[in-house]
């Protein structure tokens, strides 16, 4: 009995640890140097993205609904951030980040839309973190490095 349980808790033990090391990854913050002021407590309208000489913008829309009444009518802001340490590659299909031991992690596809029109997309690994304290906006992605 107590060999089993022995072998029960080698087993548990030992299956966290792979399963630990099977979920590591390497994250990366990349902050976009643009810094915007908009509503404090406003709403995000809507985000996409852009391409400016080979490298990666986020469209950023707010408004300040939910406080919109007669002495204060519906307003929108617009704001362009971009990653310049993301860029376009060669082939013009994908975005890279480059880490600073210089390998190449993939972050946004740009694919054909809808009737054609280029729409840019970020892929699963990465995501867009909005931070916005009383209204200042600093945007970065985190990227994660899935050959860590």
């Amino acid at each position: 009995m107590k060999m089993r349980l022995f072998f029960v808790l080698l087993m548990v033990v030992m299956g966290v640890t792979w399963s630990a090391r099977a979920d590591e990854h390497h994250v990366y913050r990349v902050a976009s140097p643009d810094h915007e002021q908009t509503f404090a407590y406003g709403t995000e309208q809507g985000r996409s993205w852009m391409q400016r000489s080979r490298t990666l913008v986020a469209i950023m829309k707010f408004t300040n609904d939910p406080f919109v009444d007669r002495n204060n009518p519906r307003q929108y802001d617009m704001f362009f951030f971009s990653f310049p340490q993301v860029v376009l590659d060669r082939d013009g299909h994908l975005f890279y980040y480059r880490t600073p031991k210089g390998r190449e992690i993939p972050v946004a596809a740009k694919t054909s839309g809808f009737l054609g029109i280029p729409e840019i997309k970020l892929l699963p690994n990465a995501e867009l973190v909005v931070r916005k304290p009383h209204g200042y906006l600093s945007l970065s992605l985190e990227i994660v490095d899935p050959g860590f």
